[in-house]
């Protein structure tokens, strides 16, 4: 045998001992458990003091430790800055790199190699389809120790090095899908779980349906920030659902168990609005003969919701800035400082942020309200989840009735999925239960929602915001001749249905439409109805 033959099987002979490795990566899961073993084994094939995996950094300037063999001062995870050379190497092509001495190079003086007295080494790159990703080293006490007859076999311990670090990947990403899976599938529970207990409250309370992509978006923005301490802003126009869903908020909370108290801050003039919610001591006012608490004590370890924050006074806005930024208030007329243990869910039909640009909200106080918004969409957003929302509320109506649940009939449905719903979910109730009343248990037909048709539009129609009720944006189609005098005419139908609807309570009607009496009687007054 010549001796390039003998020195060829005697190469073949050392790869072959390194078979050993499979066995030792077979069914790691994480490379750096096995990798003192792996080391052990490479050993017998190519004589080494320690060994060590280094990975490059997602700035491709820079590297780390990932694994070492043996412990030592190596074993820090001291970030590597590349040199000059390296830094080439990143983007070119290379086989293996031998230097018989790392204590003579002045780059490296800094290094954990040198530090420990390591002085040859030898390394070979980690490659996949996407690149350099690092290298692999072997380290010895002995300058000079490795000549490129050892780098083939250096190279089949990094080919067995980046297999077991691919399975090691592809099961890490398995074993996230897994856990988003099944975070997921918690939150689909937990969803479940609060909308049942919420239908369970009873008094007609809307639960959560829906299953469009705009209502899921928003309640499962719900349900992530529901177990934090965060304060939350829910916009949307009127009758969307905000207080469902502050009420799902509380449900969904550590507060749970805690009150939940609800104040609406346009129902209320400024003095009343500061006495309410903080509260007043006696003498305060006239007529304040004693001490009374306010709904931020009486949310004490709940939530304390804040409907229509945007019609808050100014007064009022910075007091309670302060209580959001301090956690503390006084009563109205009272000198003692009091905490406040509360979390805080504001709701608005407003643009606040439009508001702050007109110096009618304090920036300050919106920042410290908009931590955390959820836009809740309009009905008209949310067009298939119409029908199943009328199922829903029909039973709620027919037990407040004392009637059995209405049915709908084929013709009705599209009168419900064609029209506008500028008052949203609220009215779409209101619809339903004077239906209700008129089909005295049978099926609701078109005749039952006739007051609908007047302002019926397509589903594709449309539409632009001209007038307001409440806050609340009206829309009118933009092919309608004359839309400043239809859009006065919707608004006069909606006064004219809320007075109807509430036997002519005014008190009623402007709850009903998300007015104060002030501005009932300014509309009653515009349109020359007779109340």
């Amino acid at each position: 045998m010549t001796d390039a033959a003998h020195d060829e099987l005697a190469r073949l002979r050392r790869l072959d001992r390194l078979a050993d490795l499979l066995p030792a990566l077979a069914g790691a899961l994480d490379v750096r458990e096995v990798f003192g073993r792996l080391a052990n084994i490479t050993r017998q094939v190519l004589d080494h003091d320690g060994m060590a995996i280094v990975l490059l950094d997602a700035d491709r300037a820079t590297a780390r430790v990932y694994a070492v063999s043996l412990e030592v001062d190596f074993a820090r995870p001291d970030v590597l800055r590349m040199t000059d050379e390296e830094r080439v190497w990143v983007h070119t092509p290379w086989e293996f790199d031998i230097i018989d001495d790392v204590q003579a190079i002045a780059a490296w003086a800094d290094r954990p190699p040198v530090k420990a007295g390591f002085r040859a080494m030898l390394r070979v790159p980690l490659r996949t389809g996407e690149g350099l990703i690092g290298a692999l080293g072997f380290l010895s006490f002995t300058p000079g120790r490795y000549t490129s007859d050892d780098a083939p076999v250096a190279r089949r311990v990094a080919d067995y090095v980046l297999l077991a670090l691919s399975h090691q990947s592809m099961a890490e990403d398995a074993a996230r899908a897994a856990e988003a899976r099944e975070r997921a599938a918690r939150l689909e529970q937990r969803v479940s779980q609060l909308s049942a207990e919420l239908a369970s409250l009873g008094g007609g309370t809307p639960r959560l349906v829906g299953d469009s992509p705009a209502w899921r978006h928003a309640v499962g923005q719900a349900m992530r920030v529901a177990e934090t301490e965060t304060t939350v802003l829910l916009s949307g126009a009127s009758g969307t659902g905000k207080e469902v869903l502050a009420r799902y908020l509380h449900r969904g909370s550590k507060r749970r168990d805690g009150p939940f108290v609800a104040i609406n801050c346009a129902a209320l003039p400024e003095a009343l609005l500061e006495s309410e919610l903080f509260g007043h001591a006696r003498g305060a006012f006239t007529g304040a003969v004693q001490d009374r608490a306010g709904r931020v004590e009486q949310a004490a370890g709940g939530v304390l919701f804040l409907d229509e924050v945007g019609e808050m006074s100014p007064g009022v806005q910075a007091k309670f800035l302060r209580l959001l930024q301090e956690r503390e208030f006084q009563r109205l007329g009272d000198t003692r400082t009091r905490r406040a243990d509360i979390r805080v869910i504001a709701a608005t039909n407003r643009d606040l942020h439009h508001m702050v640009e007109r110096g009618e909200f304090r920036e300050d106080l919106y920042y410290r309200l908009n931590v955390f918004e959820i836009r809740l969409p309009p009905l008209r957003e949310r067009r298939e989840d119409i029908l199943p929302l009328c199922d829903a509320l029909l039973e709620d109506i027919g037990r407040a009735i004392g009637r059995p649940a209405a049915g709908l009939s084929r013709d009705a449905r599209p009168l419900l999925l064609d029209y506008a719903w500028p008052g949203n979910v609220r009215e779409l109730r209101n619809v339903l239960e004077r239906a209700s009343i008129l089909a005295d248990g049978g099926l609701i037909t078109r005749e039952h929602l006739v007051p609908l048709s007047p302002v019926a539009t397509p589903a594709s129609a449309r539409r632009r915001p001209e007038a307001a009720i409440g806050g609340r944006a009206v829309e009118a189609e933009d092919g309608v001749p004359g839309s400043a005098g239809a859009l006065e005419a919707l608004e006069r139908r909606m006064v004219e249905q809320a007075l109807a609807e509430a036997r002519f309570n005014k008190s009623r009607a402007a709850r009903r439409l998300g007015l104060t009496r002030a501005q009932l009687y300014v509309r009653l007054r515009r349109y020359g109805i007779d109340a």
